[in-house]
């Protein structure tokens, strides 16, 4: 039946049908991504992954655990590793915990993306923090100098904790070396290479990082104003 002002007769007659198909599609395909999640979900729990509640895997993690170290996932953790949820990621997300006793803890709501972490010692990340594709954290020196041989090529078997804590932005293609510590609501630039502490409230950019802080509205301290500045 086909009205002559145009469009289908059927659309007029029947239009909560439509909308009831398309929500039916939309819980259909929110089944579908909670169900390939759990699915993912299953080789890390028998590698010894610990979840919390709600958590969501999108695409297939890499995990590499040496016996009797953790990996400890908060509540509401997300890792994403194909580009459906994120078209930045180049590959999915990696965890490695090479020594017994290391540990990664990602805690409540955090959320990560196509990122790569390496973990001799500790490397815990804070609530509501989100980290993007691309980027490295990585808790050992690597390799070492022997003034006699040179650079060993064996890599470093010993780490310093890295601690990045709650509601940071970590942009992609970041590096964040051994023994950093990030405050609390910092924003980290694409791109940059983290070797020193960042306060809280700040911003780091740039290779090696340089920092600045942050306006009040995103959780900064704000800029302090000079004393010489005029009175509004």
């Amino acid at each position: 039946m086909y009205n002559a002002a145009g469009g289908s007769g059927r659309r007029r007659m029947f239009p909560h049908s439509e909308n009831t198909f398309r929500l039916m599609l939309v819980k259909l395909k929110i089944a579908v991504w909670k169900m390939l999640g759990i699915v993912a979900m299953l080789p890390m729990k028998w590698k010894g992954v610990r979840f919390g509640k709600g958590c969501f895997v999108d695409g297939k993690p890499h995990i590499r655990m040496a016996k009797g170290a953790e990996i400890i996932l908060g509540n509401d953790v997300t890792l994403i590793s194909r580009t459906h949820h994120n078209p930045l990621v180049e590959h999915g997300v990696m965890m490695s915990v090479l020594e017994p006793g290391a540990a990664i803890e990602l805690h409540d709501h955090v959320g990560v993306s196509g990122c790569n972490l390496v973990c001799y010692n500790r490397i815990t990340v804070g609530e509501y923090t989100i980290i993007g594709p691309g980027t490295l954290l990585f808790d050992s020196e690597g390799h070492n100098y022997v003034p006699e041989t040179g650079w060993r090529v064996r890599t470093v078997r010993s780490g310093r904790p890295i601690t990045i804590g709650k509601k940071c932005f970590i942009g992609a293609r970041c590096i964040i070396l051994s023994g950093v510590t990030i405050g609390d609501n910092c924003v980290v630039a694409a791109g940059t290479v983290v070797t020193q502490d960042i306060p809280a409230g700040h911003r780091a950019s740039g290779n090696p990082a340089t920092y600045e802080p942050l306006p009040k509205l995103l959780g900064g301290p704000g800029r302090k104003r000079r004393a010489d500045a005029p009175q509004h």
